[in-house]
């Protein structure tokens, strides 16, 4: 059977396939939401989808995945208001072929009628804030407004402290890292405003030089502990810590060996560049 499609060249996907295709979009882009997401168009792996609720609601964000995902539509009302006009204003159109056909002009400025923060994150205007301790603190905006899209905390080695993104003025996902937990080598927490309050934090532990394994991992739901999950200690394996010291002193012997070949070679040059008396 022929696949048609529902606007440019995206199919519309019947509730079985949407069901199944659930489950593999979660695996490929790693988004596990409260309450599902559910994929209603899509086109060679590439989907818009609508995201799940705890309880009844009138808006719910439209997500698009492409080299990411990115909010792209309020409501599938929404989305279907600005489809529908661009089939009235001919932004959409069938070709001599037959084939359905964009005017990526038209259909970009009905695009920004109903979604005004559309734009392409390497268009964003970026303001950095240099603090007293080194930090910084990064903000990206709308490039036609002020309209905060993805703020970014950096410490003064370059460590990125927390990532937020913004859509409509609203934060919708934030991630946050801290080292200085004490007992843990490293905390890892992902916070998304979606629809529902999803929180999921990690904290990690290094069983031994260098490696690094996850310790407690915990998922909220509307700030309800959900899922908890405390992973037994890894034995540390002596084999690889008397390698890791043998490399250690391998590499330092090497760079003493090093300098001193240099420093005899330099000494050498030097003297037969020297002028004869």
């Amino acid at each position: 059977m022929m696949e048609v499609a529902f606007f440019r060249y995206y199919r519309f996907l019947p509730l079985e396939e949407t069901l199944e295709e659930s489950n593999l979009c979660e695996e490929a882009w790693g988004l596990s939401l409260p309450f599902g997401w559910f994929p209603l168009f899509e086109f060679e792996g590439e989907f818009f989808a609508v995201v799940g609720a705890e309880e009844n609601t009138e808006n719910s964000l439209i997500l698009h995945t492409y080299e990411g995902i990115d909010i792209i539509h309020r409501s599938l009302t929404n989305m279907m208001l600005y489809i529908a006009e661009c089939y009235e204003t001919g932004a959409y159109y069938i070709d001599e072929s037959g084939n359905l056909e964009e005017n990526r002009v038209a259909a970009k400025n009905i695009l920004l009628k109903y979604n005004p923060e559309f734009h392409s994150i390497l268009e964003a205007r970026t303001e950095t804030v240099n603090n007293l301790d080194g930090s910084q603190v990064i903000n990206k905006y709308h490039p036609e407004s002020n309209i905060l899209l993805e703020s970014k905390i950096i410490d003064r080695k370059g460590h990125t402290l927390e990532s937020s993104q913004y859509f409509q003025g609203k934060l919708y996902e934030r991630i946050t890292y801290n080292r200085e937990i004490e007992g843990f080598n490293d905390y890892f927490c992902d916070e998304n405003w979606f629809n529902d309050y999803e929180k999921y934090e990690r904290f990690s532990v290094e069983y031994q030089y260098k490696c690094v394994t996850p310790k407690i991992e915990r998922r909220y739901i509307n700030g309800v502990l959900k899922k908890e999950i405390i992973h037994p200690d890894r034995k540390r394996d002596n084999l690889f810590l008397v390698f890791a010291l043998f490399l250690s002193i391998f590499q330092f012997i090497f760079s003493i060996f090093f300098v001193i070949y240099h420093s005899l070679r330099y000494k050498q040059q030097n003297k037969n560049n020297a002028p004869l008396n």
